[in-house]
C-alpha cells in the first residue's frame, strides 16, 4: 500500500511539476516591448570631498589592484577569478556606463583599491555606498565590500586586516552582512562582531544601493535602495558583545567533595505496608464478563468452501492432495463470534507495583553548588565603540559560482546627504529605466488562480534550488581547498550534500516502484485464492493453512503448464 501511495505521488508530482516549469518557461519568454523606454546617457556626477567616489569612467587600473596572492606553500594564484571594467548588458538603465565586474565562475576574486584620503571613523562616522547588479541569476556567490584598516600593505588576501565589512551574500541562504573589527585594549587583539537578525537582500538583476552609516554616537543604519532595513547600536545588536561581563566563575574553583546537592532523599524511616502486595498482575480475568448471547462456540472461523471444484488438471502424484481451499465461516458473518470463548482481562484495582520509600527534604542539602564569582581580568568598557581603526583602501574579496556580479558608483566617506543625493540623483534614474525596461520585456501574464498543490510544487522548487546551490558551492570549495577544509568552513554545505543523496535514494526506490507498478498492470494477474472474511477471532493458522495451500495450487498449474508446452 505505501509503494502505492508513492507511485502515485511521483506521478502527480511529476504531471504537475511539468505544468509549472512550462508555465514558466512560457512566461519568462521574452515578449514584444509594447511602448519604448528612454534610456538616459552616461554622464559623470560629481561628488567633491570624499574619500572615494568612483563612477569607473576610465580603466580598472591603476587604481584598481587584482590581487596577485599566492596559495599557501604555492606558486600558484589562489585569487584566480577574472575582472573587468565594462558596460552593462543585462538591463543597462543607463547607456555607456561602465561597472566593475566579476567575470568568471567557481573561482576566488580578489581586488582593491586605495581611498583618495584615509577616513577616521572616529571623526565623523562613516558612510559606505554602492550600487550592487547581478547580470546573471546568483545560486551561490558573495557582493560585500570591505574597509581595509591602514595602513594596507602586501597582496590583498582574507588576511588582510579589515576594518568594516557590509554587503549581500547568498549561497543557499540570502543575508546581508555587517560585521567590525574591535581592538580588546586588554589583550590587544582584533574581534570580529556580527551583526544579528540581519536583513535580506534581493537577488533580481536590477541595481540595488546597498548604504551603511555609523554614527559618533554609537549607532548605525542600514538602507538597500534608500529604505532603512535596520537600525541599532553597535554596543547591543552584535554577537560578541564588544564590552564582557565584570565577574567571571573561577575556573580553579571546584565543588567540595562533601558537597550535598540532592534536594530530596528517600525516607529511611518509612516501611512497606503490610498490605502491599508486589506480586499482585497488573491485569486480571474480568469475572463480571458474559459470552455473548450470539457466539457460535462450536463454529469454526474458517470451512472448506463448498463451491471449490479439484481441477480437472490436477495430478495428485505430481501435485499432492488435493483440498478445497478455506473460506470464511458464513455462519460466522451475523454472530457475535465463533470459536472457544475466553473472558477478557480488565486491570487489577489492587495491583500496586514495587513499593519504594517515599522522598523528604534533604536536611543535609546545601544548594545548588555554583563557582565563585571573581573580577573579570579581561573586563574593559568601550562606550565608543565607533572609534573604529582607521581605513585607506577599500576591496572586494570573493567566492561565486556565477559570473556577471557588478559594481558601480562607490562612495565612502562620512556625509549623509553626500550618499542621499548619489541615491537621489545617480542610482534612482538608472533603476527606475532598469524597472520600465523589465516590464516592457516581460508584461505581466494574465494571472491564474493557483491550487494548493502549485504553492506546494514552488516551495519545493526553491528548496530544491537552495540546496542544488548549496551543493555546487561545496563542491567548488572541496575542490579548491580539500573536503575536510570544505566541511569546517561550510556545514550548510555539506548537510545539503546528505540531503542531495537521501533525496536522490528516494526518487530511485520511487521509481523502482513505479516500474514495478506498471509491469504489474501489464501482467495478468495469477488465479486468485477466495478471499477469507475477517472474522472476531481469526485463526492465524487456518489463514495460514488457506495461504499455503493455495500457493501449492498455483505452483502446480505453473508446473503442468510448463511440461505440456515441452
Amino acid at each position: 500500500m505505501a509503494q502505492k501511495y508513492s507511485v502515485l505521488l511521483l506521478a502527480t508530482l511529476a504531471l504537475q511539476a511539468r505544468g509549472v516549469f512550462s508555465d514558466e518557461s512560457a512566461e519568462a519568454s521574452p515578449a514584444e516591448p509594447q511602448h519604448s523606454v528612454q534610456v538616459p546617457q552616461f554622464a559623470p556626477y560629481a561628488v567633491p570631498e570624499a574619500a572615494l567616489w568612483e563612477q569607473f569612467v576610465g580603466t580598472m587600473e591603476p587604481l584598481w589592484k587584482r590581487s596577485r596572492a599566492s596559495k599557501q606553500d604555492q606558486n600558484e594564484d589562489r585569487y584566480d577569478g577574472e575582472w573587468a571594467v565594462e558596460e552593462v548588458v543585462e538591463l543597462a538603465g543607463v547607456a555607456g556606463d561602465k561597472a566593475l565586474v566579476v567575470k568568471s565562475e567557481a573561482r576566488h576574486h580578489a581586488i582593491s583599491a586605495r581611498l583618495d584620503k584615509p577616513i577616521d571613523p572616529a571623526q565623523n562616522g562613516v558612510v559606505l555606498q554602492y550600487e550592487v547588479k547581478l547580470q546573471n541569476t546568483l545560486n551561490c556567490g558573495g557582493a560585500y565590500a570591505k574597509l581595509l584598516t591602514s595602513p594596507m600593505t602586501g597582496e590583498f588576501s582574507d588576511s588582510t586586516p579589515y576594518t568594516i565589512m557590509f554587503g549581500p551574500d547568498k549561497c543557499g541562504e540570502s543575508k546581508l552582512h555587517m560585521i567590525y573589527r574591535h581592538l580588546n585594549p586588554v589583550t590587544g587583539n582584533y574581534t570580529e562582531h556580527h551583526l544579528q537578525k540581519a536583513p535580506v537582500p534581493p537577488t533580481d538583476s536590477l541595481t540595488h544601493l546597498y548604504t551603511l552609516v555609523i554614527g559618533t554616537n554609537n549607532s548605525f543604519v542600514i538602507s538597500i535602495d534608500g529604505v532603512e532595513k535596520k537600525t541599532g547600536s553597535l554596543l547591543e545588536d552584535f554577537e560578541p558583545p564588544v564590552n564582557p561581563a565584570r565577574e567571571i566563575d573561577d575556573p580553579r574553583d571546584s565543588k567540595p567533595v562533601d558537597w550535598v546537592d540532592d534536594e530530596q532523599v528517600p525516607d529511611s524511616s518509612a516501611t512497606k505496608p503490610e498490605d502491599w502486595d508486589e506480586d499482585a498482575p497488573a491485569m486480571v480475568l474480568d469475572e463480571d464478563a458474559a459470552k455473548p448471547e450470539k457466539w457460535l462456540e462450536d463454529e469454526p472461523l474458517m470451512v472448506k468452501d463448498p463451491a471449490a471444484v479439484k481441477p480437472e488438471d490436477w495430478d495428485d502424484d505430481e501435485d499432492g492432495d488435493w483440498a478445497p481451499p478455506m473460506v470464511a465461516n458464513p455462519r460466522c458473518a451475523d454472530a457475535d463470534g465463533c470459536g472457544p470463548w475466553k473472558r477478557p482481562l480488565k486491570r487489577n484495582a489492587d495491583y500496586k507495583g514495587p513499593w519504594s520509600p517515599p522522598l523528604i527534604d534533604n536536611p543535609a542539602y546545601k544548594g545548588k553548588w555554583a563557582p565563585r564569582r571573581i573580577a573579570n581580568p579581561g573586563y574593559f568598557e568601550d562606550l565608543a565603540v565607533y572609534k573604529l581603526a582607521k581605513i585607506d583602501a577599500i576591496g572586494f574579496e570573493l567566492w561565486t559560482m556565477q559570473s556577471g556580479i557588478t559594481f558601480d558608483n562607490i562612495y565612502v566617506g562620512d556625509n549623509v546627504e553626500t550618499a542621499e543625493r548619489i541615491a537621489k540623483n545617480v542610482w534612482k534614474p538608472k533603476h527606475d529605466t532598469e524597472v520600465a525596461l523589465r516590464e516592457a520585456r516581460n508584461p505581466r501574464p494574465v494571472e491564474k488562480t493557483k491550487s494548493k498543490l502549485d504553492g506546494v510544487l514552488e516551495l519545493f522548487k526553491v528548496r530544491v534550488g537552495d540546496i542544488s546551490a548549496s551543493v555546487a558551492d561545496f563542491y567548488g570549495r572541496a575542490r579548491h581547498e580539500g573536503i575536510v577544509e570544505a566541511v569546517r568552513q561550510d556545514r550548510s554545505g555539506a548537510s545539503a550534500v546528505v540531503m542531495a543523496v537521501g533525496g536522490l535514494v528516494w526518487l530511485a526506490w520511487n521509481l523502482v516502484a513505479l516500474a514495478r507498478f506498471i509491469v504489474g498492470l501489464a501482467s495478468p494477474a495469477p488465479p486468485a485464492p477466495v478471499a477469507a472474511t475477517n472474522a472476531p477471532n481469526a485463526s492465524p493458522d487456518a489463514t495460514a493453512s488457506t495461504s499455503a495451500r493455495t500457493s501449492a495450487s498455483y505452483s502446480a498449474a505453473v508446473k503442468r503448464k510448463t511440461k505440456k508446452s515441452s
